[in-house]
Protein backbone atom coordinates (compact mmCIF):
# COMPACT_ATOMS: atom_id res chain seq x y z
CA UNK A 1 0.00 0.00 0.00
CA UNK A 2 1.21 3.44 -0.86
CA UNK A 3 0.77 6.36 1.50
CA UNK A 4 -1.85 8.91 0.58
CA UNK A 5 -0.56 11.51 -1.82
CA UNK A 6 -2.60 14.51 -2.85
CA UNK A 7 -3.55 14.71 -6.44
CA UNK A 8 -2.72 18.04 -8.03
CA UNK A 9 -5.78 19.94 -9.02
CA UNK A 10 -7.68 23.15 -8.80
CA UNK A 11 -8.57 22.64 -5.14
CA UNK A 12 -5.11 21.87 -3.84
CA UNK A 13 -4.19 24.10 -0.87
CA UNK A 14 -1.49 26.66 -1.57
CA UNK A 15 1.56 26.95 0.60
CA UNK A 16 1.89 30.25 2.42
CA UNK A 17 4.67 32.36 0.92
CA UNK A 18 7.78 32.76 3.06
CA UNK A 19 8.17 36.25 4.47
CA UNK A 20 11.63 37.75 4.81
CA UNK A 21 12.54 40.71 6.95
CA UNK A 22 15.33 42.93 5.69
CA UNK A 23 17.28 45.67 7.41
CA UNK A 24 16.49 49.14 6.08
CA UNK A 25 19.97 49.87 4.79
CA UNK A 26 19.02 53.29 3.46
CA UNK A 27 18.15 54.49 6.97
CA UNK A 28 21.24 52.90 8.49
CA UNK A 29 23.56 54.54 5.95
CA UNK A 30 21.79 57.91 6.33
CA UNK A 31 22.20 57.60 10.11
CA UNK A 32 25.90 56.87 9.75
CA UNK A 33 26.38 59.92 7.49
CA UNK A 34 24.48 62.19 9.90
CA UNK A 35 26.48 60.75 12.82
CA UNK A 36 29.76 61.56 11.08
CA UNK A 37 28.50 65.12 10.44
CA UNK A 38 27.62 65.43 14.15
CA UNK A 39 31.07 64.28 15.24
CA UNK A 40 32.79 66.61 12.75
CA UNK A 41 30.62 69.53 14.00
CA UNK A 42 31.55 68.88 17.63
CA UNK A 43 35.26 68.43 16.91
CA UNK A 44 35.26 71.56 14.73
CA UNK A 45 33.61 73.58 17.51
CA UNK A 46 36.13 72.36 20.09
CA UNK A 47 39.11 73.14 17.81
CA UNK A 48 37.72 76.61 17.01
CA UNK A 49 37.25 77.29 20.74
CA UNK A 50 40.82 76.21 21.47
CA UNK A 51 42.14 78.45 18.68
CA UNK A 52 40.08 81.40 19.96
CA UNK A 53 41.35 81.01 23.52
CA UNK A 54 44.93 80.66 22.33
CA UNK A 55 44.58 83.81 20.23
CA UNK A 56 43.18 85.64 23.27
CA UNK A 57 46.20 84.65 25.37
CA UNK A 58 48.67 85.70 22.67
CA UNK A 59 47.08 89.04 21.71
CA UNK A 60 44.69 90.18 24.48
CA UNK A 61 43.12 93.60 24.89
CA UNK A 62 44.76 93.93 28.34
CA UNK A 63 46.96 91.82 30.58
CA UNK A 64 48.56 91.98 34.00
CA UNK A 65 49.99 89.78 36.73
CA UNK A 66 47.91 89.04 39.82
CA UNK A 67 47.91 90.86 42.12
CA UNK A 68 47.58 93.66 39.63
CA UNK A 69 45.31 95.77 37.45
CA UNK A 70 44.71 95.61 33.72
CA UNK A 71 43.24 98.77 32.17
CA UNK A 72 41.79 99.29 28.71
CA UNK A 73 39.17 101.26 26.81
CA UNK A 74 36.11 99.06 26.56
CA UNK A 75 33.36 98.97 23.99
CA UNK A 76 29.83 97.78 24.66
CA UNK A 77 30.67 94.08 24.61
CA UNK A 78 31.22 91.00 26.74
CA UNK A 79 34.77 90.49 27.99
CA UNK A 80 36.43 87.36 29.37
CA UNK A 81 39.04 87.26 32.10
CA UNK A 82 41.40 84.29 31.72
CA UNK A 83 44.35 82.91 33.62
CA UNK A 84 47.34 82.09 31.42
CA UNK A 85 49.41 79.42 33.15
CA UNK A 86 53.09 78.96 32.71
CA UNK A 87 54.87 75.71 33.38
CA UNK A 88 54.58 74.77 37.04
CA UNK A 89 51.84 77.29 37.92
CA UNK A 90 48.64 76.31 39.71
CA UNK A 91 45.86 75.04 37.46
CA UNK A 92 43.07 76.29 39.70
CA UNK A 93 41.35 79.63 39.21
CA UNK A 94 39.35 79.14 42.41
CA UNK A 95 41.78 81.45 44.21
CA UNK A 96 41.11 84.38 41.86
CA UNK A 97 39.08 87.37 43.09
CA UNK A 98 38.64 90.16 40.55
CA UNK A 99 36.98 93.56 40.73
CA UNK A 100 35.94 95.20 37.47
CA UNK A 101 35.45 98.97 37.48
CA UNK A 102 33.33 100.04 34.53
CA UNK A 103 33.37 103.41 32.77
CA UNK A 104 30.12 104.46 34.47
CA UNK A 105 31.62 103.87 37.93
CA UNK A 106 29.85 100.59 38.70
CA UNK A 107 31.94 97.71 40.03
CA UNK A 108 31.49 94.00 39.41
CA UNK A 109 32.98 91.35 41.69
CA UNK A 110 34.12 88.16 39.97
CA UNK A 111 35.01 85.03 41.91
CA UNK A 112 37.00 82.45 39.95
CA UNK A 113 35.46 79.59 41.96
CA UNK A 114 31.89 80.56 40.96
CA UNK A 115 31.31 80.42 37.22
CA UNK A 116 28.20 79.31 35.41
CA UNK A 117 30.34 77.96 32.54
CA UNK A 118 34.09 77.48 32.77
CA UNK A 119 36.32 76.81 29.80
CA UNK A 120 39.77 75.33 29.95
CA UNK A 121 42.38 74.51 27.38
CA UNK A 122 46.07 73.76 27.73
CA UNK A 123 47.60 76.68 29.60
CA UNK A 124 44.42 78.82 29.64
CA UNK A 125 41.43 78.78 31.97
CA UNK A 126 38.51 81.17 32.29
CA UNK A 127 38.11 83.15 35.50
CA UNK A 128 34.87 84.92 34.60
CA UNK A 129 33.23 87.36 32.21
CA UNK A 130 31.44 90.69 32.34
CA UNK A 131 29.43 93.05 30.12
CA UNK A 132 31.18 96.40 29.75
CA UNK A 133 29.98 99.90 29.05
CA UNK A 134 31.99 102.02 26.60
CA UNK A 135 34.92 103.85 28.15
CA UNK A 136 37.93 103.31 30.41
CA UNK A 137 37.67 100.03 32.32
CA UNK A 138 39.97 98.40 34.85
CA UNK A 139 40.16 94.82 36.06
CA UNK A 140 41.99 94.27 39.34
CA UNK A 141 42.68 90.61 40.22
CA UNK A 142 44.26 88.93 43.20
CA UNK A 143 45.17 85.27 43.36
CA UNK A 144 45.72 83.18 46.49
CA UNK A 145 48.13 80.99 44.52
CA UNK A 146 50.69 83.74 44.00
CA UNK A 147 51.92 85.82 41.10
CA UNK A 148 50.11 84.60 37.95
CA UNK A 149 49.32 86.17 34.59
CA UNK A 150 45.77 87.03 33.59
CA UNK A 151 44.39 88.52 30.40
CA UNK A 152 41.22 90.35 29.39
CA UNK A 153 39.84 89.93 25.89
CA UNK A 154 36.51 90.44 24.18
CA UNK A 155 34.30 87.44 23.66
CA UNK A 156 34.79 86.07 20.15
CA UNK A 157 32.01 84.97 17.82
CA UNK A 158 33.20 81.38 18.28
CA UNK A 159 32.72 81.60 22.04
CA UNK A 160 29.25 83.10 21.61
CA UNK A 161 28.16 80.37 19.20
CA UNK A 162 30.00 77.42 20.81
CA UNK A 163 27.04 76.18 22.91
CA UNK A 164 24.84 76.17 19.80
CA UNK A 165 27.51 74.44 17.70
CA UNK A 166 27.99 71.71 20.31
CA UNK A 167 24.22 71.41 20.76
CA UNK A 168 23.74 70.99 17.01
CA UNK A 169 26.44 68.31 16.94
CA UNK A 170 24.76 66.49 19.83
CA UNK A 171 21.37 66.71 18.13
CA UNK A 172 22.82 65.26 14.92
CA UNK A 173 24.29 62.35 16.89
CA UNK A 174 20.93 61.75 18.57
CA UNK A 175 19.12 61.75 15.21
CA UNK A 176 21.79 59.45 13.75
CA UNK A 177 21.40 56.94 16.57
CA UNK A 178 17.62 56.96 16.08
CA UNK A 179 17.89 56.34 12.33
CA UNK A 180 20.41 53.53 12.75
CA UNK A 181 18.34 51.79 15.44
CA UNK A 182 15.13 52.25 13.45
CA UNK A 183 16.77 50.85 10.34
CA UNK A 184 18.08 47.79 12.16
CA UNK A 185 15.12 46.90 14.39
CA UNK A 186 12.14 48.02 12.28
CA UNK A 187 12.87 45.71 9.39
CA UNK A 188 10.81 45.89 6.24
CA UNK A 189 8.81 42.87 5.17
CA UNK A 190 9.64 41.45 1.76
CA UNK A 191 7.37 38.89 0.12
CA UNK A 192 9.14 36.95 -2.60
CA UNK A 193 7.53 36.93 -6.05
CA UNK A 194 5.98 33.68 -7.24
Amino acid sequence: MQPFQPVPGPFMPMMAPTVKKKIRWGMVITGIIIGVLGIVTMIGGAVASLASQTASSIDPIAEARAPGTATFTAEKATYNIMQVRERGESRSVAGYRCTVTLADGRTIAIDGSRQSVSTESPGIQSIGSFDATPGPTSVHCENENGNTRFVVDDESAVERWLPYILGAGGALLFIAAGLILFGIFRKKTVTPAM
